[in-house]
This record gives structure tokens, sequence and C-alpha cells, in this order.
């Protein structure tokens, strides 16, 4: 039984050879192409872009998906039985199916993927060892092509790599294969922002969150986080911004975050957020409707967004300096249970 199976799928062009090879070169593992299980199967087929995809569509509709599962099981009979494996690549749900059936908890699928225009001008500049077709839309028209982002739905990591360097998304995997490691004690990953907002910090949690166990907000409702999300946009000014893409994860408002609470309920309820996922710590700082009234004339004079956080947080740590004696510092501990 080999240690680890992963899966690699994704369009033509979006990394998954860099990502095999990388896979090899550093971390060992057995690299088998189903190319070379399809002339296995079907000898006498070229190596040839538009032949190997027919051959193989030949083979999903003779086996329903299961030659790759047993030309993997083949293979590994003439090698390590104990190594670990990358397949590149699946091609349809039913060997992505297959190969778990087989081999269970051990596989993990990944998918890459990269806008249009992207993989289109990889295309045109890369180098392989098969005979390519001329245009990268000739590749797309092939119906098995066509489909293929529709993997990633099933998939285990996926990883947009326009942004990524082959490097990154290595180490993503890596991570997420616990190739560094696992006698050390888990850290925990922090955005901050370099500028004055609006970086894309809420987007940066949002699409990595469903990787995580825990999310946690610190700040005020003063700025909020939207993320562009299908159907349509949310926002979010209290809770991470990653609260339902990461349906299973706990949520932390941590300690000096300032809170406005009916915002917080509305933004709970809007969220579908159950009670037992959501942990408020006792040092967080609730805002009141004085706070913001004081601070509504200030939304001129410095360009406020009026929330009431700087004049909370002006009396809780500025005592004695305002002209009216500041109100007790008050904690989130105080809010009814559960709210």
């Amino acid at each position: 039984m080999p240690r680890q199976v992963v899966l690699l799928s994704g369009p033509v062009a979006s990394g998954k050879s860099s990502l095999a090879e990388k896979l090899v070169s550093r971390f060992g593992f057995l690299r088998i192409r189903t190319h070379q299980l399809i002339r296995i199967l079907k000898p006498g087929v070229p190596l040839e872009r538009r032949a190997l995809q027919e051959a193989g569509e030949a083979l999903d509709h003779e086996t329903r998906g299961t030659w790759v599962s047993k030309g993997l099981e083949a293979r590994l009979g003439q090698e390590d039985e104990t190594a670990a494996v990358v397949l590149d690549s699946v091609r349809i749900k039913e060997q992505i199916d297959a190969v778990r059936e087989a081999y269970g908890p051990i596989v993990v699928h990944v998918h890459l993927t990269a806008p249009l225009e992207d993989l289109a001008e990889r295309y045109r500049s890369r180098q392989s060892e098969l005979g390519e077709v001329p245009a990268y839309d000739a590749i797309r028209a092939d119906p098995t092509e066509a489909q293929i982002e529709s993997l990633q739905k099933y998939a285990d990591v996926v990883i947009e790599t326009r942004r990524s360097v082959p490097e990154d998304v290595l180490a993503r995997v890596a991570s997420r294969l616990r190739l560094y490691g696992t006698g050390v004690t888990q850290l925990v990953d922090i955005v901050v922002g370099g500028q004055y907002g609006s970086e894309g910090k809420g987007h940066i949690v949002s699409y990595l969150s469903p990787e995580y166990d825990v999310l946690v907000r610190v700040g005020g409702p003063n700025a909020g986080h939207t993320v562009y999300a299908q159907p349509e946009k949310e926002v979010f000014r209290h809770l991470p911004s990653g609260s339902t893409r990461a349906a299973n994860a706990t949520l932390v408002i941590g300690p000096g975050a300032a809170l406005w609470l009916p915002e917080l309920r509305a933004e709970i309820t809007r969220h579908e957020v159950a009670v037992e996922r959501l942990k408020i710590d006792p040092q967080a700082i609730l805002i009141e409707q004085v706070d913001r009234d004081r601070e509504g004339n200030l939304r001129k004079t410095i360009a406020s967004t009026a929330q009431g956080v700087g004049q909370l947080l002006s009396v809780t740590r500025k005592r004695g300096i305002l002209d009216e004696p500041p109100h007790p510092l008050r904690r989130a501990a105080l809010l009814p249970a559960g709210s």
C-alpha cells in the first residue's frame, strides 16, 4: 500500500506537471502519468495529445473510469509499493471515485486552475514531450477537457495559480500533505494589511478559510470586509470573512475587539451562525449609542466612519482627558447568554 496518493486535476497548462516534478524532486514522490497508463493499456497510441485524449475517453467509456485505478495498482506492483505517489492527472469524476475506493483516506485530490487567458498564454510558451495541438482553443474543444473545471468541487485542495508561483503551490500542497513534518506545534497564520485598508485581506481570508479549523477577527466595525461570493456579495463587520465558506470552523472575536451589538446580532442572523460556533473573548469591548453620537460630529472633520470605535477607545485608553467623566470599560462578557 502506498503511503500517499495525490491526484492532480485541472486544465492543460494550469501547473500540474510543475507541481508533480517538485513533489518528485523535493519529497521523493513516484510520478505516474496517465498517458503512460493509456499506452500500456492501448499499445500503439502515439505520444500525441489528441490521440491520447481519444484513447483515454475510449477507456473511460469501456471501464467507467476504473482503468486509472487498475493501471495505478499494476504500476505500483513494479515499484516500491510503499512509495508516495502523484498521479498526473485525473480527468473525470469516475476516475477519482475509483482511486478513492481503492486507497481510501490516503488519497488527496488537488485541483489547479487559472483564468483562460493565462492558460492560453502559458500553453503558447510551454515545451512538452507530447505532440501538441497548435491552438489552445482546440484543446478546450475536447469534451473531457471542456468539463475539467467541474472537478474542483470534488477536490480536497483547489489552488488558483494565476498569482501563485510554483514554489507557493508546492508549499500549500506540502502543508496539506504534512510533508514538513508533524512533530512541531501548529502555528497561526495572520493576515495583516500594509496600506490603509482595502488591500484584499477579507478576500484572502475568505479564499483560504476552508483549510482552517479556527478563524479569528480583531478590530471593530468602523470598516468591514466585503467578499464577492456567489450568488451575491457578503459583508462582514464583526465576524471573520470566511465564516460562511468554512462552515465547520470555530469563529473567534478576539480581545480588544470593539462590538456594536445590534450589528453583531444582525450579522449572526444574516450568516446563519450557530451559537456554538462563535466565541467572544471577555476582553472585547461593547460600543454604546453614546459613543456613536459623540463620534458623529467628527464624520466630516476627520472622515470618520462614525461607528463609535474611536470614541470608545478614547474613553477606555485616555481616562481623564475627556470633558466628561468616562464611563467604565464595557466588556463583551456582559452579552446576554446566546447573543
